[in-house]
């Protein structure tokens, strides 16, 4: 899909959802309840509003429907909007200066897309669904109406800008340091606490990255990450079910990251 094909498939409004009452944690978000109220007190911005505080925000959030491999937005666009994926599943992409498209991240529901928006002028990524997708949105202007309004949200802001930092120095030092092997085993662990169910055969990742992917994630050669999952394929730790990886063997995955710094 190009861009001229993306922007025309502009993302359709929908009702507001019916409140209900749910939790949520400021870190690892786990859906605990799919109603816009339940998903909105899991945003970190929002951890410590009370019930009628989180009522006030409600209307400030819609939601967006988006087909599968429809743009969120596109890498320079204006940053005006951020999401919180309700269902289905967004792609974060940087063009390298090859002109190729680099797979960053595959954001699951809970988590929190365009987050840019809060400190930069454009979005320094681009955002695609992988397959049908609800997002809500909540735009800057309503953001800043809402932070003079309530000046607390700035504390979440600062917790969660400071995990992504965390999250990203954390990715740097295993790029610098590790092997590929490690590397891959270090995203092997991510997706199996952020995409994965257990089975009675492992772990099956519920997102499907190609081998190309996975090699951009990594900063590896295709080639040597195919010879990589090759390795561990023939060891018995992983294996690919319709597209998707099922690791069989997950604490020999963490023994090569603790092993790998």
């Amino acid at each position: 899909m190009n861009r001229e094909e993306s922007k025309s498939g502009h993302p359709a409004h929908i009702p507001k959802a019916m409140p209900a009452i749910g939790g949520g944690h400021p870190g690892k978000m786990v859906i605990k309840g799919h109603s816009k109220i339940d998903i909105i007190r899991q945003i970190p911005f929002f951890e410590s509003f009370t019930d009628t505080e989180i009522m006030n925000v409600e209307p400030h959030i819609r939601e967006y429907k988006f087909r599968k491999n429809q743009y969120l937005f596109w890498e320079g666009d204006a940053a005006k909007m951020l999401y919180i994926v309700k269902s289905g599943r967004v792609r974060l992409l940087r063009t390298t200066a090859s002109g190729k498209s680099m797979v960053l991240e595959v954001m699951s529901p809970g988590k929190v897309c365009g987050g840019n928006t809060l400190f930069s002028e454009t979005h320094r990524n681009s955002a695609q669904a992988v397959e049908p997708t609800i997002a809500y949105g909540l735009s800057l202007e309503d953001y800043d109406n809402l932070l003079t309004k309530y000046p607390v949200i700035a504390k979440g802001i600062i917790k969660f800008l400071g995990q992504k930092l965390m999250d990203a120095h954390d990715v740097i030092i295993s790029l610098v340091s590790s092997k590929v092997e490690n590397r891959i085993a270090s995203l092997v662990v991510r997706l199996c606490e952020n995409h994965g169910t257990q089975t009675k055969d492992g772990i099956m990742i519920n997102v499907r990255l190609t081998r190309q992917d996975i090699a951009d994630v990594v900063g590896a050669t295709v080639e040597t990450t195919i010879r990589t999952i090759s390795r561990f394929q023939k060891k018995g730790l992983i294996t690919t079910v319709n597209g998707r990886l099922l690791i069989r063997n997950i604490e020999a995955f963490r023994k090569m990251v603790s092993g790998g710094h």
